[in-house]
């Protein structure tokens, strides 16, 4: 590999010994963002992962770690992908999805790549499209507590097969986002894997284990038979806020708040809400500051939400997902995903 670009470094065949002993001493070693490149037992053929592109999802990195330290030979050429190093490092550790002032780098895979986080993002992509991986798995951890899932821009059988070395959920969305899911676009089969809340123990487990068989399996890319019980949900759509919006989480409506949800909102991820269920509060006057865009654009917000005074309940059966509880990760990204609750196109 003729690997020369400055933005991201370059690092063949580590030795256990040389990675440190914590996830902290290994990402001081790795010092910023970072490619390993670990050789398999079949050098013609090679996958990729990716991960940390959020600063405050540890479970790819340990799991990473834990297999790198067990010397496992791989079954193919391996790239591992660490992006936000310097920002999970940013004390207090992996505390940080994005340094202050800083774009969210899985928002950053799209031109232009003017910033430094575009800088990293466009180096991994160089790498990939020099590379040419047969598979890419992307890791993350959910921004709420949640069970696991993955992400893909297709439902064929190989996005099934790789979400299936994971999880039994996988949603599939046309949404453009910037992220690196979407290099599947690209005829490489790609899927995101949110293996659950950052603080779950089961999370680290599931990276873990996932990418046990990722890595040591001849084909990854032909379905098993389970693979075809995932539950497929169809074109999820986000709640997103304006920017000038005052998100609060309590027990009781905050009259200074745009919109309110109790703090126990995220026990819906992944539970059917119907149009009892009341998922908070909302000033009538900020109504427009909730958007919630088909990939087509059109705002399908009246379709799937209703105002009754200031509740806020589903305007039909739900699927909530990726529900936040932080206002930060609420504002600069989404408060929840949604699809219908027979998983079925919003649209």
């Amino acid at each position: 590999m003729s690997f020369g670009n400055p933005h991201i470094r370059y690092w063949f065949n580590p030795a256990p010994a040389d990675l440190g002993e914590s996830e902290e001493q290994f990402l001081r070693a790795l010092g910023g963002p970072a490619v390993l490149h670990i050789p398999g037992k079949d050098r013609s053929r090679n996958r990729a992962i990716c991960t940390l592109l959020h600063g405050n999802e540890p479970s790819g990195t340990r799991a990473i770690l834990r297999w790198l330290k067990q010397a496992v030979a791989p079954a193919v050429d391996v790239l591992c992908f660490f992006g936000s190093v310097k920002t999970a490092l940013t004390e207090p550790l992996f505390h940080y999805r994005q340094l202050p002032g800083e774009p969210d780098l899985n928002r950053c895979f799209k031109p232009p790549f003017d910033t430094h986080q575009g800088s990293t993002a466009k180096a991994i992509l160089d790498t990939l499209i020099e590379m040419h991986p047969e598979a890419l798995i992307d890791i993350h951890n959910t921004s709420g507590m949640g069970p696991s899932f993955a992400v893909s821009m297709n439902q064929d059988r190989t996005h099934k097969a790789l979400a299936g070395l994971f999880t039994k959920r996988m949603l599939v969305t046309g949404l453009k986002l910037g992220a690196l899911f979407e290099y599947s676009e690209r005829n490489v089969a790609t899927v995101t894997i949110e293996c659950g809340g950052s603080q779950d123990p089961r999370a680290d487990q599931i990276a873990y284990q996932g990418i046990m068989r990722f890595v040591t399996e001849e084909d990854v890319l032909d379905p098993k038979p389970a693979d075809w019980d995932l539950e497929v949900l169809l074109e999820p759509v986000r709640l997103e806020l304006t920017g000038d919006t005052r998100i609060s989480y309590g027990n009781q409506e905050d009259a200074q708040a745009d919109i309110t949800l109790p703090p126990d909102v995220e026990n819906h991820n992944f539970g059917r809400v119907s149009r009892e269920v009341q998922l908070g509060w909302v000033n009538p006057l900020s109504w427009h500051k909730l958007k919630m865009n088909a990939p087509d654009g059109k705002d399908v917000k009246d379709k799937l939400l209703r105002l009754e005074g200031r509740s806020l309940f589903p305007a039909q059966a739900l699927k909530l997902f990726m529900i936040t509880t932080n206002p930060a990760i609420a504002l600069s990204d989404c408060v929840f995903y949604a699809v219908r609750d027979s998983g079925s196109d919003i649209g």
